[in-house]
């Protein structure tokens, strides 16, 4: 594929490379996109005539021909030619991760590749000469304010670095200040190693790199440049508040397993092919699903992203022990641990690590604030900003929305993995916040009038802060219904278990009556302006009637996706969200997917466009294709631009964002699968595939990981499903007859 800024990152462990080929430089830091610098990476070959052929992350060197890249889950190549010699030089760069392996996947390091193999032709370019039997490769690293050095003698060739990080975050188009909660100029101190597992490898003369000899082999020979790029800092790198004590200090978790670098590196290097197996296992696992075409590259690109807004830190616990902490910033804003962008990211954690959705209950937890009028409380939106985890960011909070969020996920977690733990450890704050929802009804109408406003904070006022929304009527009455089912699991809730179902019931015949407009739902239910003040500026707004009020909107069922994963029926009258969605996507449509109403088509959300297809697909509609959404990041990460993940248009500027990660519920909507762990009779787990064309779709919430064991759906050319490896007892809906989909938009 072209080439466009891709990034490569760990989880949790903030060690971060963004190629930026059009700026010809790599940004790279120990500490990820925000706190990092343009680094010149020189990586090439030499030619027979003593030319530098480099790949586009360098402004010295001739460019090798026809550069390409081609990414996977877990890595990335790149590609090119020396063309009067009929050579390809790869590159490779694995960024290893297994679900649920934790020293695997937080270790600070990449591991590194480089090929060269013959070919018999370039496009129409006459040879030079003979091709070489061997040529020599290389690696050279010039970074500002670094030291670097290379050694060899007595052991590995290898380069060092050396540099201090800031810990204030800022990006190319907003100032760090905003980050809110304080600043810092506080560095921390961080060595790096890249070093080289073939013994052939010396330093280079200027000892900024390394080069080494091999000979051109043809592909699948094995014969390579073997290296690891490792990072490490002790220091800490996060103040979190976890109680009422003052801030506490926070280095990586990965220090507890590696003391320095040479530690991260011996263990790099010990356990490369281990890692390695495991992680390429993993990627070609997922490639198994027919996901292909733009949809493979949009899940590829959302996952490093997500994983370069990770982190996993330490802090002394009150036994001694240390705690762990996992939060995932929000991309160019630095929150931490939104409660609203994780409610999307949580497809990720369904498919593959539930445990580390639990560490962010917790923590959430402990940002709850008290409402007097309710006698409940309401959530924060996050739990800080930039490296200060201490209390909410955010200008104001979002009361309705994130208790919703929370109560929502929550109760999917239980049901779709059976364990009831969090449930009933919080239950006394889940109490508080279902007290605050019901409250927010002032006038009984079904429809929140109070703490509306809500995280789609570029829209029109009707859609971010109206009274009496849709969206978040609808996601209110699923979150009391949610509620309920929490709620039962802890016998001194059972009343208020029963009063929020009969609420959540109550107020989707209100919805039904109110909302509903003959061919969808209105964007909320008082049109009225009067009174009503701009959360951003806090002057009244300038008209009678609220613009766009009665438009098509693709939040109508936003809350209705986590209890379809579940198997729960929806709130709201399916055939009316069917008409909903599909007439919506109708009037919504613009380049780059849906906007967010049909009055606002521009203001387009790529997490909330693929959110909405994922409903669709539970719902048994066609999914419409992913084209527009990746060429937006195509237009965004090419020649002048470079977003890496951007979930906005051209009005908003959410970057390098985590958000994307919803397009990992392509492998729960792709197989339609349910999971309902707590179902009355024993776990009930469904899937009802297409069945037009064979397909494997790996079910990964069924996996078991440390044992290696995948269960494998199967429908194959007669269009007979069935489970390959089957571990729980699944049952298969559909039959070989049905139809495909005019364009379900897996394939392409």
């Amino acid at each position: 594929m072209q080439l466009m800024t891709w990034t490569m990152a760990r989880l949790g462990s903030r060690f971060g490379l963004v190629f930026e080929p059009y700026r010809k430089c790599v940004r790279h830091s120990a500490l990820g996109r925000f706190l990092d610098q343009p680094t010149d990476l020189m990586v090439g070959l030499v030619e027979p005539g003593g030319v530098e052929r480099v790949l586009p992350f360098t402004t010295e060197g001739t460019p090798l021909f026809n550069c390409e890249q081609f990414p996977r889950f877990n890595s990335i190549t790149y590609r090119g030619y020396s063309e009067t010699h009929r050579l390809r030089f790869e590159f490779n760069v694995h960024s290893v991760f297994y679900p649920q392996n934790e020293p695997l996947c937080i270790m600070p390091a990449f591991y590194l590749e480089m090929r060269v193999n013959p070919i018999d032709k370039v496009r129409w370019v006459r040879p030079a000469g003979d091709r070489p039997e061997q040529v020599e490769l290389f690696i050279r690293i010039r970074r500002p304010d670094t030291a670097v050095s290379t050694a060899e003698p007595g052991g590995p060739a290898a380069i060092r670095l050396s540099y201090d990080n800031p810990l204030a975050p800022r990006h190319d188009m907003m100032d760090s200040a905003t980050v809110g909660r304080g600043q810092t100029d506080r560095r921390v101190r961080v060595e790096e190693r890249i070093v080289s597992l073939n013994d052939e490898a010396v330093a280079l003369d200027t000892r900024d790199g390394l080069k080494c000899t091999i000979p051109v082999t043809d592909e699948g020979s094995g014969v390579k440049w073997r290296l690891v790029w490792a990072a490490h800092t002790r220091e800490p790198v996060l103040q979190l508040k976890l109680d009422e004590s003052e801030p506490q200090d926070a280095p990586f978790r990965y220090t507890a397993h590696w003391q320095d670098v040479d530690a991260v590196v011996e263990d790099a290097v010990k356990a490369r092919d281990d890692n390695l197996a495991l992680s390429r296992r993993f990627e070609k696992l997922l490639e198994q699903a027919p996901i292909r075409g733009v949809k493979r590259h949009l899940l590829n690109h959302t996952f490093q992203a997500y994983l370069a807004n990770t982190f996993w830190c330490d802090v002394p616990g009150g036994d001694g022990r240390p705690r762990d902490w996992f939060s995932v910033w929000e991309g160019s804003c630095f929150y931490h641990s939104t409660i609203d962008v994780e409610y999307n990211n949580v497809l990720f954690y369904l498919n593959v690590w539930p445990q580390l959705l639990v560490k962010q209950f917790d923590q959430w937890a402990r940002h709850a604030n008290d409402h007097a009028p309710s006698g409940g409380a309401f959530l924060s939106h996050d739990m800080g900003g930039g490296v200060f985890a201490v209390g909410q960011a955010y200008p104001h909070p979002m009361e309705v929305e994130e208790n919703c969020n929370y109560l929502l996920l929550m109760q999917t977690y239980m049901h779709w993995t059976g364990d009831t733990g969090p449930a009933v450890r919080h239950a006394p704050l889940l109490k508080r916040l279902v007290d605050y929802l019901i409250w927010t009804d002032r006038d009984h109408s079904g429809f929140p009038s109070e703490g509306v406003a809500n995280t789609i904070d570029d829209a029109s006022p009707a859609v971010q802060f109206s009274r009496k929304q849709t969206y978040l009527a609808v996601k209110r009455a699923a979150a009391l219904r949610a509620a309920a089912s929490l709620l039962q699991r802890s016998p001194d809730h059972l009343d208020l278990a029963k009063a929020a179902e009969h609420a959540a019931e109550d107020a989707a015949r209100k919805i039904e009556d109110a909302a509903w407009l003959g061919d969808h739902y209105a964007v909320c239910v008082d049109k009225s302006a009067v009174g009503m003040t701009d959360v951003w500026t806090g002057k009244p707004l300038p008209y009678a009637e609220l613009p766009g009020w009665d438009a098509y909107s693709i939040y109508t069922g936003n809350g209705e996706l986590l209890p379809a994963i579940i198997g729960q029926p929806p709130l709201l009258d399916p055939e009316r969200i069917k008409t909903d969605l599909t007439n919506a996507y109708r009037e919504n449509l613009s380049r780059y997917g849906c906007g967010h109403t049909s009055s606002e088509p521009e203001n387009v959300w790529v997490s909330q466009n693929l959110w909405r297809d994922h409903l669709a697909r539970y719902l048994g509609l066609s999914t419409p294709p992913a084209a527009a959404y990746w060429d937006l990041q195509l237009m965004s990460n090419t020649h002048d631009q470079s977003l890496g993940f951007i979930d906005t248009y051209i009005n908003n500027n959410l970057c390098f964002y985590p958000r994307g990660i919803t397009a990992m519920g392509f492998f729960l909507s792709g197989p339609r699968l349910m999971i309902d762990r707590l179902a009355p009779g024993g776990a009930y787990i469904t899937i009802e595939p297409h069945r037009a064309f064979p397909q494997r779709w790996p079910l990964l919430p069924l996996a078991d990981w440390k044992a290696g064991k995948i269960p494998v759906c199967v429908v194959d050319e007669d269009g007979r499903a069935f489970i390959e490896g089957r571990i729980d007892p699944v049952i298969i809906h559909g039959s070989p007859a049905d139809p495909a989909e005019p364009d379900d938009g897996l394939i392409g």
